[in-house]
């Protein structure tokens, strides 16, 4: 097989390989990274944006996220990015050593070390984008032959990168010293202008406030979350790992230059096992699991696919933000209080995560919001997600200030969100079917589910507050009594709370009216509970016989176990689904 076709060959099967690892690793962070840039077809928008450092590279990684919402687009977008930079690498280390056996290794450090980096949904896709375009114009460099025109074109091109890239332009102007170093030029140390320049541009980038610190004129921070320090080296890797390959690429110019025989073969075997090992324990030192777990169920909210979450959430969990998406699904399918203790609760942060100014925590806590029918706590969770969220503008969160500002009768506030979104590509048909509500009293009322959340609103509208939420709910179920959920959570929320006190004051205040008319499981679970020496009063307040039935046979069953070392695991396997084993064993 000729050079040529074993190198497009061996291209094809790396874009192959990126796509397959990142579709079955990563699809759910590409649904959960597009809803956080908002691409828009609007020349103040893109003008703004190209007038930033690195805002070439923004805009063109903005455009690209537009399509992550689509199924596959994803991966195959970021496996094309990934292929062509891996590409211009190998063309770059060919321009050093035509025949190096090892360059398809040290070509692929770059790739994965961009891939890994990928995962973290702190990182911003916009650094592959200027990494690629920084590695491309280091091959166009190497084409130039003499030093009058390496000089111009490094020092134009150092500009152009830090304005449309970033701190690539670092990367590039540091990489043309590190070649010219091994230059045999008496004027190569002309070379080293470049690298000036970088360094003054970040700085009068940071005296003028084009960036806030030197790290994101220098360093990769820039394509990172601006209010996080990334930890360990990886952000960092692609940088460090395309000098590595320079340098070794040149310590190994006098050895292993054939690739006849059996030696050719063993080379690009021993490669294609090394690249093997490296994505599969790259894959599983930095796929973070738990964050993966955490988009999926984001995913599935998004989509409605409730049992899909449910189903996630069996067995033992840990994290907090799992459950209140399982809380949620349960709420949204009508089996809360019904259900609510048949899954590992580990108390009220199961139902509400604490307010943490995040974009992702904003956007949960929005969607519980919504759900319960507390609009006017869904519209502050979704104002906070959208300033907080990496882009200041989230599509998904936009929607939500339409629905809710149109449930108001804010039909200006509305109109503004509409014609942001109809500047997009996705949002685009909804947002113009959204328009149509706007002024139109008779068109929102005849909406069921605007109709069925204005039925929610209190009479007295409140400041949402975090402190005072059990009375706000209870406000929004005696405004609208069909809608069960703001009652159910405040109940749910005393139970795990394990304050029998509060739940004690809600049963006696509205049990037997319209807002609480009968009991679901778990509150009659703990109605016995809170009336456990009156047997006589359990069916007066709502407990069925079968509920009696098991919690005899429950107690009978703690007795007999109550000698052994470890009561709670006996007790589990049969009842660990009931509120009583939550109330005695549970912390």
């Amino acid at each position: 097989m000729c050079h040529r076709n074993r190198n497009r060959l061996f291209f094809i099967l790396l874009w192959g390989v990126l796509s397959v690892v990142l579709q079955s690793v990563g699809r759910f962070h590409f649904y959960h990274i597009e809803q956080y840039q908002l691409f828009l077809f609007d020349k103040t928008y893109v003008f703004s944006t190209l007038r930033k450092v690195g805002g070439l590279s923004l805009l063109s990684y903005e455009f690209l996220a537009q399509f992550f919402i689509y199924p596959y687009a994803g991966a195959l977008i970021t496996s094309t990015l990934l292929t062509l930079t891996g590409v211009s690498v190998y063309l770059l280390l060919r321009r050093i050593d035509r025949d190096s056996m090892f360059v398809y290794i040290l070509s692929l450090l770059p790739v994965f070390s961009l891939l890994f980096i990928q995962l973290d949904f702190n990182y911003i896709m916009q650094g592959t984008v200027a990494y690629l375009m920084a590695s491309v114009s280091l091959y166009v460099y190497w084409k130039f032959g003499s030093v009058r025109w390496k000089l111009a074109y490094s020092v134009l091109c150092t500009f152009l990168l830090f304005w449309w890239g970033g701190p690539v332009a670092v990367l590039f102007a540091m990489t043309v010293a590190v070649r010219e170093l091994f230059s045999k030029s008496a004027q190569g140390f002309l070379l080293l202008i470049p690298c000036a320049e970088a360094f003054l541009l970040a700085y009068l980038s940071v005296r003028y406030a084009f960036v806030g610190e030197y790290r994101f004129a220098i360093l990769p921070d820039l394509y990172y979350q601006k209010s996080l320090v990334p930890s360990g080296l990886l952000l960092y890797m692609s940088w460090i790992s395309l000098w590595l390959g320079m340098v070794a690429t040149v310590l190994l110019r006098s050895r292993c230059k054939s690739w006849s025989g059996k030696k050719g073969i063993a080379g690009i075997a021993v490669q294609v096992i090394l690249s093997g090992i490296i994505l599969f324990y790259g894959i599983r030192a930095y796929g973070d699991r738990r964050s993966l777990k955490f988009k999926e169920m984001e995913y599935y909210n998004r989509c409605g696919r409730f049992d899909k979450i449910i189903d996630m959430n069996r067995g033992a969990v840990s994290n907090y933000l799992y459950l209140c998406f399982l809380n949620l699904s349960l709420a949204k399918k009508g089996e809360l209080a019904d259900r609510l203790f048949t899954f590992d609760q580990k108390g009220p942060q199961s139902l509400f995560i604490p307010m943490n100014n995040s974009h992702m925590s904003s956007m949960l806590l929005c969607d519980i919001y919504y759900a319960i029918g507390h609009t006017g706590a869904a519209m502050n969770m979704a104002f906070e997600a959208n300033i907080s969220s990496p882009g200041h503008r989230t599509g998904r969160m936009l929607q939500r200030l339409v629905e809710t500002n149109l449930i108001y009768g804010e039909y200006a506030v509305a109109e503004k969100y509409i014609a942001l979104l109809e500047k997009s590509f996705y949002y685009r048909s909804w947002a113009r079917e959204m328009r149509r509500y706007l002024y139109n009293e008779k068109a929102v009322n005849g909406n069921p589910e605007f109709e069925k959340r204005r039925k929610s609103l209190p009479e007295n509208d409140f400041l949402f507050s975090a402190q005072l939420q059990d009375r706000e709910l209870i406000a929004l179920s005696v405004s609208n009594p069909e809608n069960r959920t703001p009652i159910e959570y405040v109940g749910a929320m005393y139970l795990l709370m394990k304050n029998m006190d509060l739940f004690k004051g809600l049963i006696d205040t509205y049990w037997g009216t319209e807002v609480l008319s009968a009991l679901p499981l778990s509150f009659q679970e703990a109605v016995i509970v809170l009336n456990e020496n009156d047997s006589a009063s359990w069916e007066e307040r709502g407990v069925s016989r079968a509920v009696i039935m098991r919690f005899e046979q429950f107690k009978k069953f703690v007795l007999e176990n109550k000698n052994n070392p470890r009561p709670a695991d006996f007790v589990k396997k049969s009842y660990g689904d009931t509120y009583w084993y939550y109330f005695m064993f549970k912390q």
